[in-house]
């Protein structure tokens, strides 16, 4: 355990640990005594912060939400801004986010968050609900509403949803499939050259998807 770590707050040790152990393991895989232990803290702790391990869960939700929120705020842009803008302008706001997104992904705190979300993506429960509902529609939805005004009509309401998606897994796969990445690139690690070679990359994409007319031109 880290000095940082064990000098943090109880609540927050135990929602740190929580999240890598339940995105390891899964909520049945997992005791309150190894949380508990992990996070260097008493049982007790757990019932008196969350009241027992199925409220830590949905805390650790809770709290994925909150980081990504936190870090994704300067990015996202409100829908009375959005109508006031060119598609010039749109597609700025959209590589804003999208560079924010993949900044997120390529950090090492993420890696322990996606292993919890992607095991809420397979079997959602309520903390599903939480993600979905604190940032995931909160974001999505933003790029919905930015590539619809790119669109200026062109695309119907499920066109701009598919190519949201589109746009979204680009950046997800390098982290949820870091170790596929790391084998067809032949890198060991993403350093700061490479962060910025894959955000052209990305940007380049976003353009393809948001600019190239269907008949390719």
């Amino acid at each position: 355990m880290s000095d940082a770590r064990s000098t943090a707050p109880i609540d927050d040790r135990l929602l740190v640990t929580a999240i890598d152990l339940f995105g390891r393991k899964g909520l049945e895989g997992v005791s309150t005594r190894a949380i508990a232990a992990a996070a260097g803290t008493a049982m007790s702790s757990i019932t008196y912060h969350y009241g027992g391990k199925d409220g830590l869960y949905l805390a650790a939700a809770r709290h994925i939400a909150d980081r990504i929120g936190t870090a994704m705020a300067a990015s996202l842009t409100d829908a009375a801004d959005i109508e006031g803008m060119s598609a010039a302008q749109a597609l700025d706001a959209v590589h804003a986010m999208t560079d924010a997104f993949l900044r997120l992904m390529l950090s090492p705190e993420s890696a322990a968050w996606a292993r919890f979300i992607v095991r809420e993506q397979m079997e959602p429960t309520e903390a599903f609900e939480i993600l979905y509902r604190d940032i995931m529609s909160r974001a999505s939805g933003c790029l919905i509403r930015l590539i619809a005004h790119i669109g200026g009509g062109r695309w119907d309401a499920e066109e701009v949803r598919l190519k949201t998606l589109a746009i979204i897994g680009q950046v997800l796969v390098f982290r949820v499939a870091r170790a596929t990445v790391q084998r067809l690139t032949g890198w060991e690690e993403i350093d700061a050259g490479r962060a910025a070679a894959i955000a052209r990359s990305v940007r380049a994409h976003c353009r393809a998807i948001l600019l190239v007319g269907e008949d390719g031109s």
